[in-house]
């Protein structure tokens, strides 16, 4: 057998590996679908039960959790091992959706939203965590790519879901669809996954205190932004400066750390890349979450015309998630320098073209 089919597409997509390419990529899929579903229903869901303030809030729970979700995984992974973790994150993330689905009011919701993120946070690490057990080492470049490629995916699904049943005026309905493939999802990680992890004995401890400070962070500056006042949002900003600050000095100190060392130096390869994500992070994720509110209340495109709008972005994410996923020598540093001036490039078109209402 050549080196190349090996390591190629055609040895990650055929037998086993193409069972076990279906469970990973198709939970982080379950997760990035329920984002693009969400973002392009709220606008519609605000309509019915209200909380136009708390509209951030729907992800900024969500994203909260999901980050718990995703720092606990590996502890999860090591109790209950593969199959069980997977199992145990699947149906979490069912019993946040339904929740959502039959919310009478927004602080419902954002309960809801809270243990959907929960589960999602543990899908979406998971299914990264799982790669190395699962593949060879060949296939590990290419399960990343396919893996990350999955938001693409929900850029297809995810605003066509949502945008349908908010159309139609059922938007809980567009929450209960996606109950039932979480399901599939556990029965097949029950199916093909491994009952137990090659390091299970291995042990893994949690971060508590830069985990609360880390939340915290992300809290205040929701709670700041909720109020119309400037004074409360520059409150909310200073609290969470303050609480990153904390962070990072805990962090330094620590032996059980959240982080590898180094990623708070921006003067190290790691901090440098982690900071390179987080700004890429960020002005994706902003865009988001507020292009469909934009689209159908400023400029009143239907919901399925904003969520499509809103996801064209994910869909340059999983082309260039698959293109980076083969790099090589010089290739990967073109890779590196290219994301920020292609997202730079990006968001100034779209800036100008949303001011200049090219789209009423």
């Amino acid at each position: 057998m050549s080196q190349e089919h090996e390591t190629g597409w055609g040895a990650l997509l055929s037998g086993s590996n193409a069972v076990a390419s279906l469970a990973l990529a198709g939970g982080v899929a379950l997760h990035a679908i329920n984002v693009y579903v969400a973002t392009t229903i709220l606008p519609s869901v605000v309509k019915d039960i209200g909380g136009i303030d708390y509209y951030a809030w729907n992800t900024t729970i969500f994203v909260a959790t999901s980050i718990l979700g995703s720092a606990l995984s590996a502890k999860l992974l090591g109790v209950a091992g593969p199959r069980g973790a997977y199992l145990v994150a699947a149906l979490v993330f069912a019993a946040g959706t339904l929740l959502c689905g039959f919310a009478p009011s927004m602080p419902a919701l954002l309960a809801g939203r809270a243990v959907q993120g929960f589960g999602g946070g543990f899908l979406f690490a998971l299914s990264y965590a799982m790669i190395r057990i699962v593949f060879p080492e060949a296939l590990w470049p290419r399960a990343m790519g396919l893996i990350s490629g999955m938001w693409g995916v929900a850029t297809l699904v995810g605003p066509a879901i949502g945008g349908v049943f908010a159309e139609y005026g059922v938007w809980r309905a567009a929450f209960w669809s996606l109950a039932p493939i979480a399901i599939l999802f556990a029965i097949l990680a029950v199916v093909v996954l491994p009952a137990q992890s090659p390091d299970r004995n291995e042990r893994t401890t949690v971060p508590i205190l830069q985990l609360a400070l880390l939340l915290g962070a992300v809290l205040a500056v929701s709670a700041g932004s909720v109020s119309p006042d400037p004074a409360y949002n520059l409150y909310g900003l200073g609290a969470a400066i303050v609480l990153i600050a904390l962070l990072i000095a805990v962090e330094s100190r620590a032996r059980n750390r959240l982080l590898p060392r180094g990623s708070f130096r921006p003067s190290t390869a790691l901090g440098a890349l982690f900071a390179t994500m987080a700004l890429l992070g960020v002005t994706v994720t902003g865009s988001e979450i507020f292009i469909p509110l934009f689209l159908q209340v400023l400029y009143e495109q239907t919901p399925l015309i904003a969520g499509y709008l809103a996801a064209i972005m994910s869909a340059g994410w999983t082309l260039g998630s698959i293109w980076s996923s083969g790099a090589e020598g010089k290739g990967i540093d073109r890779a590196i320098f290219a994301a920020p001036l292609f997202s730079f490039i990006g968001m100034a078109a779209l800036a100008g073209t949303l001011s200049a209402g090219q789209w009423a």
